[in-house]
């Protein structure tokens, strides 16, 4: 009879779900899967941390809504990956993370490399085993798919010590789970369905806000449907942002959410960066009705007056059938246009910031110009604090998954890993990160990555010269002379870094030349870094919002 090694079911396992890469760094105790992948057609993306290959494995799930899937080796190589996991799993994104592992006749002898990394992984995943017989390494890599992308999305690891993923047998006594992968399509029952709309449809002031459950549902399509259908001012967040185009006329962002008295909750988890639920960025007074697939969500931090635990698709689809059945909607112009006058107002006072001529370049100003410079279907990474609160208010998605960032965790350096998959996702689409240079230097060893598997990634720094979120919280605190631990370089030339490793790179100090500097970056068909000096004393709003809530929280 034919045999087989465990290395191999563990990659057939994976191409049977349409694995086409595996974010990795090499390591003994995963040599066999690597034989593996090359003989059967998967990519091995290998990388310079495994801190970069949890963080791509998550980077693919956003750019794709597929779970990634990272391979690291043993001891270190899986204590690397801890923070990436960590991210993921606070953000809810699906991804297998596979270890390595001593092998079994050497437990508990002190052997190299060896903890207990199940235990270890256990509170920072949805599910963390251990496989011990090779032929069961099919069952639990589906296992492992199908919690991952069940209920709330998150990382699940699996692991296999080195003398299984090598030891042979006979494929007779292999069984591959058929395709499994099949979200639950379930709904809300009839009458909370009629509920929640006619809750909705008799509001004064109703909005929408949808989350990160529209775009794991796919559900863009039937949103717009409803808002259109109710006239229901909507703001997208998380993954959502762009499944309603910035120009549409519902799109109204904070003040529809802030000022409405119902609110309907699709996919929306109500953490930190929804203000857990709470004013200002919900009234307080306001009607909530809450849809999510994952039950445990519902009514988290802020009660829901309707709760309705099902996919966001397939409860849209219901809510569009039920709506239809109103025979006169209700007139929402002046709401709307309340709406639009104060969204206008608002923008108009950002407006200085981003159209500054301020010397060094104002954050915002760079901001502006960089978004100015893309094409519209680029995919944008964001990584950073400060200069992510000036980059993110301007940036308007015109499509999920166009922009990537961390979630509540708050994660900085995710942005090589995140930008390397969406590259490997989208070749033919520009693929720019934005970064401050405090998280640039976390993982910008990843250049050499880029360089090594030919992926034209383009960065733009917004150099501060320090940890700027933190630089501004200090100085809001104690005065400057206290200040301490959070200066960098000033005018550090993180662009020669780049070119040393096999890129391009560029340092800009005016603003008439970040244009010209992004078109010869892209146009240069390398790796590219555009190295940006801004003015170190602008503070952005959201700085100053996240200070707030820290000093609130420690009343």
């Amino acid at each position: 009879m034919a045999s087989v090694c465990g290395g191999d079911l563990f990659v057939q396992s994976l191409k049977r779900e349409g694995v086409k890469h595996i974010f990795t760094l090499c390591g003994g105790h995963i040599n066999p899967i690597y034989t593996a992948c090359m003989e059967q057609g998967i990519d091995i993306i290998d990388v310079r941390h495994e801190q970069v290959a949890t963080h791509a494995a998550a980077g693919w799930a956003r750019a794709t809504g597929e779970p990634g899937v990272a391979v690291i080796t043993a001891g270190p190589g899986v204590t690397d990956a801890v923070t990436g996991v960590a991210e993921a799993f606070t953000a809810g994104i699906p991804m297998i993370v596979f270890g390595g592992r001593s092998p079994l006749f050497d437990f508990d002898r002190g052997a190299l490399q060896d903890i207990d990394q199940v235990r270890l992984m256990e509170p920072i995943t949805k599910w963390a085993r251990a496989v011990y017989e090779v032929q069961r390494i099919p069952e639990y890599v589906s296992a492992a798919l199908r919690i991952a992308t069940s209920d709330t999305p998150g990382p699940v690891y699996l692991e296999c010590p080195v003398d299984i993923l090598m030891e042979q047998v006979d494929n007779s006594d292999v069984i591959f789970p058929q395709t499994y992968l099949n979200p639950a399509q379930g709904g809300g029952s009839p009458a909370q369905i009629t509920e929640a709309v006619k809750l909705l449809a008799n509001a004064d002031r109703p909005a929408v806000v949808a989350g990160d459950g529209i775009f794991w549902s796919e559900a863009d399509q039937e949103l717009k449907e409803f808002v259109e259908l109710g006239q229901f001012p909507v703001r997208t967040t998380g993954l959502a942002q762009g499944a309603i185009r910035s120009d549409h006329s519902l799109a109204l962002g904070h003040p529809a959410t802030a000022m409405a008295d119902v609110v309907l909750a699709l996919g929306v988890r109500f953490d930190f960066l929804e203000g857990y639920g709470q004013p200002p960025l919900l009234d307080a007074n306001a009607k909530i009705i809450q849809v999510h697939n994952d039950a445990s969500t519902i009514g988290y931090n802020r009660s829901a007056d309707i709760g309705i635990t099902g996919n966001p698709k397939t409860v849209l689809k219901q809510m569009i059938e039920e709506i239809n059945k109103i025979q006169q909607q209700k007139d929402r112009s002046e709401w709307i246009e309340q709406l639009k006058s104060l969204g206008e107002m608002l923008k108009s006072q950002a407006e200085p910031a981003y159209t500054s001529d301020s010397f060094p370049i104002h954050p915002a100003r760079l901001a502006r110009e960089v978004i100015e410079f893309l094409d519209e279907d680029a995919l944008i990474v964001v990584d950073g604090g400060d200069c992510s609160g000036w980059f993110a208010p301007a940036f308007q998605a015109n499509f999920m998954g166009q922009l990537l960032a961390t979630g509540p965790f708050g994660c900085l350096g995710v942005g090589t890993g995140f930008a390397l998959a969406a590259k490997l996702a989208k070749p033919d689409k520009q693929v720019l990160g934005y970064f401050g240079d405090g998280s640039f230097g976390l993982n910008a060893m990843e250049f050499d990555t880029f360089v090594r598997h030919n992926l034209p990634i383009v960065a733009v720094i917004s150099n501060d010269g320090a940890w700027g979120m933190v630089k501004h919280w200090q100085k809001m605190t104690c005065s400057e002379d206290k200040c301490t631990g959070m200066t960098l370089k000033a005018r550090q030339r993180y662009d020669k870094m780049v070119e040393a490793l096999g890129g391009y790179g560029e340092y800009v100090d005016r603003i008439e030349d970040i244009k010209p500097a992004l078109g010869r970056a892209f146009d240069s068909g390398l790796p590219a870094c555009i190295n940006v000096e801004v003015d170190p004393n602008a503070v952005s709003d959201t700085t100053t919002w996240l200070y707030q809530s820290l000093v609130k929280s420690s009343d």
